[in-house]
């Protein structure tokens, strides 16, 4: 048991690295003391101004943009609660080392902040989806009330009237669906800066767009106010796939086109390497996309190299776990591009 929880956490977060301060950023080094989260010394309000509840937090701005960033699934309980509260200190310490895997793709761009959040581990957010995430909240699951209390703080205190871009993976992904949905609609003020939403590893359908006529999703490289969405898997995938459904919106994280045309490996600006954390240039992976499953085609990465530990979940020949890093350099310009475009018709 305690080998496949360590192919499982390997998935979700990469290789176990050590992690430091990139150059706009403060990780917070401190975690609190690992704790039973059933146990009542593990409840309690969340509170964002205290800066151990943030993964990330510039110490000072650097840049003319703000992304706001949810982690993907690093929580790996067991306990009957079936979440990891927001002082764990197993999930904080790999939101920590999957944080180099994805949201520094953006750190030459803006500044970075990341709030800790409680969540559900890997196998019932598996069988969730954001709708039910939403009701569970509804009845205090603490999970999306504590990223609603981040982001309160973060507009109030933190973003300074900066545009801002949001960005997940996978289960951050599935909050951020919910975040633009009834946050963002709830504040239209908030809504008027952000840039784009990069809502990577999980479902955008066209009938969640029908229900939120305020949210349009990305055509071209450089529009903006926008979502951005897609997953990668191999030409030869087979099995379920629980984060797969009907009707999926995608764009290719490549030539940033939604038409079927292959992006080759050759225009892939950079992928970074989850083991040493180098770029790669130009970029392992292709791109193209399959509108009938809603998916990225990568047909030029070794599927065998990225074998998933839950079959049962994601199936053979999924490349979830490398949405983020095959496409790196590709993302970093791609946020640059459209904060560059929101700054100037603003």
């Amino acid at each position: 048991m305690k080998k496949r929880l360590l192919l499982i956490l390997l998935y979700f977060t990469g290789y176990f690295l050590s992690c430091c301060a990139s150059e706009n950023q403060l990780i917070t080094p401190a975690l609190y003391p690992a704790v039973n989260s059933s146990s009542p010394s593990g409840v309690y309000p969340t509170d964002y101004s205290d800066n151990l509840n943030w993964l990330s937090k510039p110490v000072q701005k650097k840049y003319r943009a703000d992304v706001f960033y949810i982690y993907p699934t690093v929580c790996t309980t067991q306990e009957k609660t079936n979440l990891c509260k927001v002082n764990n200190y197993q999930m904080r310490k790999d939101a920590q080392n999957v944080f180099k895997l994805q949201a520094e793709a953006f750190d030459t761009v803006a500044n970075i902040y990341a709030p800790y959040y409680t969540q559900y581990n890997f196998r019932t957010f598996a069988y969730s989806n954001y709708e039910k995430i939403q009701k569970d909240t509804a009845n205090n699951i603490q999970g999306l009330t504590d990223i609603y209390r981040a982001l309160d703080y973060y507009f109030k205190n933190l973003n300074q009237g900066y545009p801002y871009i949001l960005a997940g993976h996978s289960q951050g992904s599935g909050m951020l669906l919910i975040v633009l949905s009834d946050y963002m609609k709830k504040h239209p003020e908030h809504y008027k800066n952000m840039a784009a939403a990069y809502v990577i590893g999980y479902p955008v359908t066209k009938d969640f767009l029908r229900r939120n006529p305020h949210l349009k999703f990305a055509k071209k490289s450089n529009d903006t106010g926008v979502i951005i969405s897609y997953d990668v898997q191999s030409p030869n995938k087979s099995g379920i796939n629980v984060l797969q459904t009907e009707n999926q919106l995608v764009i290719n994280p490549i030539n940033w086109k939604r038409s079927r045309k292959l992006a080759k490996a050759e225009n892939n600006l950079g992928s970074l390497d989850e083991k040493t954390l180098k770029i790669t240039t130009p970029g392992i992976a292709d791109a193209k996309i399959d509108k009938k499953l809603g998916v990225i085609i990568c047909s030029t990465a070794n599927s065998d190299k990225y074998e998933i530990p839950l079959p049962e979940l994601f199936g053979k020949g999924s490349f979830h776990g490398q949405d983020f890093q095959f496409y790196f350099l590709n993302l970093r310009q791609n946020a640059k591009n459209r904060l560059e475009s929101f700054i100037k018709n603003k």
